[in-house]
């Protein structure tokens, strides 16, 4: 494990809950009739941020599924029920509107004193893609609710280590540094951030993707519960870290495991309207940013 030199200061949560509790977007935005198809999941570049679609609103018509809205614009199912609070997958009617992003990602709680710099920082994205997906001219005011577009976990580990090989400074949203560093638990796009009400992040990909150890420990609980089928390990340090929704764990309580180890396989358990990881990185017992602390 690389060490690093960090003063740990852990975030405070009103409402730490597995799936996000969604917040809907300005009502200022023009309704449509129509949905562009989707053609970009995820901006790692300038250029490619200011390729993005503002978000929009869309009014259901007969027909319309949440499934059928999220496949035209390119989406994952998951993205289109958390951002409109839906009940379910199912819960869609004509007439209805929706929020719909031009690609996967999280609508989050935004606080008067806060800066979109620094938020494009916390959250590893660049602040064109912030602009352009929210609507945002240079000089506007930031909105109470802020969409954060999804990003590829490759894109992710990519810009820290070059963030890091720059000697750039830690997150100025959280500021803190730990002791060790974990791996990467599995490959995805990243369609939920860790923020108030998401203490940790969710990576989608293919049913059956595995899931590895994010660091050696000794697994606390395998099996079903609040997180459907999942796996919480005890790295021994302070640290444990649960792995949520899978379709099947592949190993059992009191077994030791080793960093990368394959300890399950990616699946929609328990709350859950698609194939994602839910991953959390808790620190006695508080969660922390797993941004800040994968490597």
């Amino acid at each position: 494990m690389a060490l690093v030199v960090l003063a740990l200061a852990p975030l405070g949560f009103r409402h730490p809950i597995a799936d996000a509790q969604a917040i809907g977007a300005s009502p200022a935005l023009a309704y449509n009739t129509d949905i562009a198809d989707g053609t970009l999941r995820s901006p790692s570049t300038p250029a490619q941020a200011s390729q993005l679609r503002p978000l929009v609103h869309y009014q259901v018509k007969n027909r319309d599924t949440v499934e059928s809205i999220a496949a035209r614009a390119g989406i994952a199912v998951d993205t289109l029920v958390q951002i409109n609070q839906l009940p379910s997958a199912s819960s869609v009617d004509a007439g209805q509107h929706l929020i719909v992003p031009p690609i996967d990602g999280t609508m989050i709680h935004v606080d008067p004193d806060q800066r979109l710099d620094v938020l494009a920082q916390t959250f590893r994205v660049d602040v064109s893609a912030l602009r352009a997906v929210n609507g945002l001219a240079p000089d506007a005011t930031l909105p109470s609710q802020l969409f954060i577009p999804a990003m590829r976990t490759e894109d992710v580990a990519r810009a820290a280590a070059t963030s890091d090989a720059a000697g750039a400074s830690p997150s100025p949203a959280v500021g803190r540094e730990h002791l060790i560093r974990f791996a990467w638990p599995a490959r995805g796009v990243i369609t939920q951030y860790f923020w108030e009400f998401h203490p940790g992040i969710d990576i989608a990909n293919d049913d059956g993707t595995p899931e590895l150890a994010a660091d050696a420990g000794q697994v606390v609980f395998a099996g079903w519960g609040d997180y459907g089928i999942y796996v919480e390990i005890d790295h021994g340090n302070g640290f444990h870290t649960v792995y949520g929704h899978m379709s099947r764990a592949l190993v059992s309580a009191g077994q030791m495991v080793t960093q990368d180890q394959q300890i399950g396989l990616m699946g929609a358990t328990g709350r859950a309207t698609g194939p994602h990881l839910h991953f959390e990185i808790r620190f006695q017992g508080v969660p922390q940013n797993p941004l800040d602390l994968l490597s």
